[in-house]
Formats: structure tokens, sequence, C-alpha cells
């Protein structure tokens, strides 16, 4: 059975194919488009994958969305409102500080339904366009989070329970869901968290009341957050939170007057650090408690709120779990996936055989193509035989290396295929790179590390390893490692490591080892491919542009090395 799944349209928006216990192929429209997190029915990101798997709209049997259609989400909204309503009264909030906050949730209630009522229509006619309209069946939003995280955990395949929590904005009337997976793929769900006490919301109110992008700049929030003192503020900020029996409340979901009151009077550094130690400590009050009623070993996530790879990181740290995975594509562009897998369960075709042992599920290119792409932008490179000795040689020497190779990654990490490259020796490169980038300075680089060198960098990193190959947790360093990978440790000592495989990524693990052979060291820097603001490349034309307008060192794509430092020959 071919399912197609297609993600929220409303931030971010993929496609995927399934078929026989395996995803053919996944990619997000804004690889394709090159408009950042594109909205929208993605017409391109189906044609693509349909091409890559070699496959025809015909052969598509089923169409997984994760979101009912407007009517049943307003319906949803409505219910969330009411409910809000009722906890309002209960609570002894001043009556002005009651009035604003239904006030203000009406209006986002308005709009949410209107925005409901857009995607959907966007949807239905997408799909009539291809024909594909009475194939469409629809998935609840945080089921669809959670089939994206178990399934593809390493416990689904290994028969094991695990505990899974989503934990996004809005999605479906909650802000998220806890729920216990079963060896069998159900899903019992335990609870369901009501907007507006919402934990994306809340990081989100932080991002904006510091001056970046809602939705989309968090991160940022998190490598600022360790350069302050969360201290300053925390009974303030914590005060906002009731915590109780695997349930919190916050009481600001609808005022960001709070926030922005801060952020006026306060560095940003300290209000950044208050809200993500905030964060951590709520998440993991309620995850504890669940883990330990429950007696769950394993963690799974999903949701935009796992993009924080701190969080992440505390939550393995809790007593009692031994093991965690986090779902690669962790946001909105993920739901397809987790909908499609929930469609193939139902249906009996998928069984715990399943894995998604690595994310590289999207286009790649020849050698013959990417000569031509060279070609059209004028640029000389040589042919190697052995590529990566060439790129790990240029690393050895301090040179920066963006690398376009293979199949282009599902999610927001790059992890070796549309990457940038360059030695982990000497942090003052970073402020190079992040120049050249127009990158925000105090965001720290991740380091790519040989698996087998993992334990040597890295503390507490058993039960987590898997989840480390794809960027989705931070570790504290070791000695070893922040002594010798100094560019690659935040202040706070910690990074968010890959560890790499040669099972899952031969060339690029052997850039690694062959650096390793140079330098003794098992790290080297790897950040997205792209320049800021703009989606990591997809195609040798978006690479190309990249490396030149970045004005980066060398271009190592297929089997080619551009320099623009010296010159190669032939």
């Amino acid at each position: 059975m071919l399912i197609l799944g297609i993600s929220a349209l409303d931030n971010n928006s993929c496609a995927m194919l399934y078929e026989d216990n395996k995803v053919l192929a996944a990619i997000a429209e804004e690889r394709l488009s090159r408009v950042k997190m594109q909205t929208g029915f993605p017409a391109r990101a189906i044609e693509k994958v349909l091409e890559i798997s070699g496959k025809t709209l015909a052969d598509v049997d089923k169409v997984a969305y994760p979101f009912f259609d407007w009517k049943e989400e307003a319906k949803r909204i409505g219910n969330t409102y009411v409910r809000n309503m009722a906890y309002n009264v209960r609570t002894d909030t001043p009556a002005a500080s009651k009035a604003w906050h239904q006030a203000q949730f009406s209006k986002w209630a308005a709009q949410a339904v209107a925005d409901h009522r857009k995607y959907t229509q966007m949807l239905e006619e997408g799909l009539e366009s291809l024909g594909l309209t009475d194939k469409l069946q629809r998935v609840e939003h945080h089921l669809s989070h959670h089939a994206a995280a178990y399934y593809c955990s390493p416990f689904y395949n290994g028969g094991e329970k695990a505990l899974v929590l989503s934990l996004d904005w809005y999605g479906g009337g909650l802000a998220g869901a806890v729920a216990i997976a079963h060896p069998n793929g159900d899903f019992e769900r335990l609870h369901s968290f009501e907007y507006p006490h919402s934990l994306g919301l809340f990081y989100a109110q932080v991002t904006g009341a510091l001056g970046f992008k809602m939705s989309r700049h968090e991160g940022k929030i998190v490598g600022l957050a360790a350069y302050g003192d969360p201290n300053v503020l925390y009974d303030k900020v914590r005060g906002r939170f009731t915590v109780e029996d695997g349930d919190f409340k916050y009481n600001s979901g609808m005022d960001d007057r709070f926030v922005k009151d801060l952020a006026k009077r306060y560095s940003r550094e300290d209000v950044a650090a208050v809200w993500q130690k905030v964060l951590e400590d709520v998440v993991t009050e309620v995850v504890g408690y669940y883990v330990d009623r429950y007696n769950l070993e394993n963690v799974v996530m999903a949701g935009g709120v796992a993009a924080n790879v701190k969080m992440n990181q505390r939550v393995f740290e809790i007593p009692g779990v031994e093991g965690i995975y986090v779902h690669q594509a962790m946001g909105d562009d993920g739901t397809g996936t987790g909908a499609a897998l929930w469609v193939a369960h139902t249906q009996g075709v998928l069984t715990p055989e399943f894995t998604l042992p690595n994310v590289y599920l999207g286009p790649e290119y020849s050698d013959e193509e990417i000569k031509a792409a060279l070609d059209r932008h004028g640029v000389k490179a040589r042919l190697y035989k052995d590529i990566e000795k060439a790129v790990a040689n240029r690393l050895h020497k301090g040179h920066v290396v963006a690398r376009f190779n293979g199949r282009m990654e599902y999610g927001p990490r790059s992890l070796g295929n549309r990457s940038i490259l360059y030695h982990c020796r000497e942090p003052e490169v970073n402020k190079w790179l992040n120049d050249q980038l127009k990158r925000t300075e105090f965001m720290p680089f991740a380091p790519a590390c040989l698996y087998e060198e993992g334990e040597k960098c890295f503390k507490n990193l058993k039960g987590a390893d898997y989840a480390a190959k794809f960027m989705t947790i931070t570790f504290d360093g070791t000695d070893f490692f922040n002594e010798t990978a100094p560019a690659a440790s935040h202040v706070d000592g910690t990074a968010r490591p890959q560890l790499v495989s040669e099972d899952i990524n031969p060339s690029f693990y052997r850039i690694i080892k062959e650096y390793q052979k140079l330098s003794d060291l098992p790290n080297v820097i790897n950040t997205s491919f792209n320049m800021h603001e703009e989606p990591i490349v997809c195609t040798p034309d978006d690479a190309i542009r990249a490396y030149l307008q970045g004005h980066i060192h060398y271009l190592a794509i297929g089997n080619y090395l551009a320099s623009q430092i010296e010159d190669l020959g032939e």
C-alpha cells in the first residue's frame, strides 16, 4: 500500500511516501520553493517524492493529513474557549486581566478558525487537482506527532513500551498530549494539555519579545540562554505556572504583556535564561510524574517544543529514564510522516520490522548533473577519485568546506549531505563563518563525531546514542571534548552532536575518519549549508550559489571539489 503523507499546511509543509514498511522519500516544500518555512499545499514536494521513488499519482492508495476539516477543528477551538473561560472564573486573577485574557482568546480563536478554513480549502483544491480527493484520511494532530515519535524510534522496532510526549504551540484543540505507546503499535492517551496552557506559546512569546521571529527563531533563545542567569527572574516566571499530577497550567497564555515588560527591564540573556530554565523544570516535572506512575523507562518526543535540545537533555536525565528518542522532523513538518504511519498501522501494513534508519530521503544528483551546474555558473572544479580524503586534508589545514553529496536530509538538521564543515580546534573560526553566512553571533555550532568515539567526547550517552545520530539532544562534554573541540563546545560546556556511523553514511564517516588520521581528533564542525534565513540547499545550483555568496573556501559537490582560495588544476 502506497501512502502519501502531507504535513500540516500552516508551517513548513512537507510530503512523504510510505510503502512496504519503508519511507521511500520525504522533502519539505521550502527546499524546492526556496522560501523559508513555506506554507500551503506542497505541490512541488509531492511531485518530487513521486519522482524520487519512481511512483505516479495513480499508484497512491491513501493520503494522510494531520488535521480534521475546518468545521471539526472549529468545534474543538470552541470547546477549548469554553473550558478556558471556566478555568479563568476559578482563578483569583484580577477582573481586568481576565477580561483582557478572554478578549485576546476570542481574537485568536477567530483567526484560528479562519486559518483552518483556508488550509482546508487549500488541501481539498490541491488534492482535487491531483485526483486524490477520495483517498484522503484525516488523523488527529497530536496522534500524528505520537505516531512519528514512536514508530520511528528504536523502541517500536525493539518491542518496548514508551512514554510518548508531544508539545507544540497548538494543534487539534490542544497544546500537547501524553500517551503510552504499546509494542503492538497502539497508543493509550493518558492526558491532553489544554490550549492556551501551551509551552510552545510560552517559548514563542519570549522569542518575539526579544526581537526574534516567533515559530522560527526559538533555537536562538536556547543558545542565548546559556549567557544569562535564570535566578534573576525565576520566581516571577515560574510563578505563572502550576504543575500538579502530570498537568500544567500557564496563566499568561493569552497575555504576552508580562514577558514584554520583562524584556524591557532586564537583559535579554537573563530573560532567555529564565524562560529556558522554567521550560525545562515544567517539562521534567510532568514527564517525571508519568515515568514514575507507569514505570516507564523510555521516552519518545515530537512537536515543536521537542526542537529544544537542552530540554531534551533534561528529560533524559530524569531518574528512571533509560532511553530517549526525538523524531527527526519534530515540528509540524513531521506530522505528515506520523499521519501516514498511523494510517499504515490501522490498515495492517505497518509492523515492528519498520525502522527509519536514516534521514537521507530527499533528492540526489549525479556527477554529470553536478558538472552541468558548475559549468552554468562558470565554476571550475576538479574531479576526485577520493573526494573524502581531499575534504579531510582541507579540514586539517584549517579550511572551511561546504559539502553537497547524496540524498538530502529530511527534517531541520543538516547531517552531512548538505553541510558546512570545518575543524573544531579554534573557536575564532565561528565568528568568521557567522559573518560569512550572516548568522547570529551567539549561536553554537554542532560537532559531527565518529560514533565509536562518542563516549570519549560526551557524558551520559548510553540510551540517547540513537537520538544523537540526528542532532536532537545535547550532552555535557567530557574534558577531552571541551579541550580538543572548543569551537563545538557551547559556553555552558554542552554540545549537540551528530554521531556518525559507517553504516548510515559511509562517505561522511570516511571524511571524519580520514581527518582523525591526520589530527588524532574524532570531531568536525557540521552546520547547515545555507545562507541566513534561507532554506538548506537542495540542488547543485542552490549549493553553488550559497558557496559563492558565502565566500566559502571549498565546495565538495559530488566527487568534484571547487576552491575560492587555490588553483586545484585539472
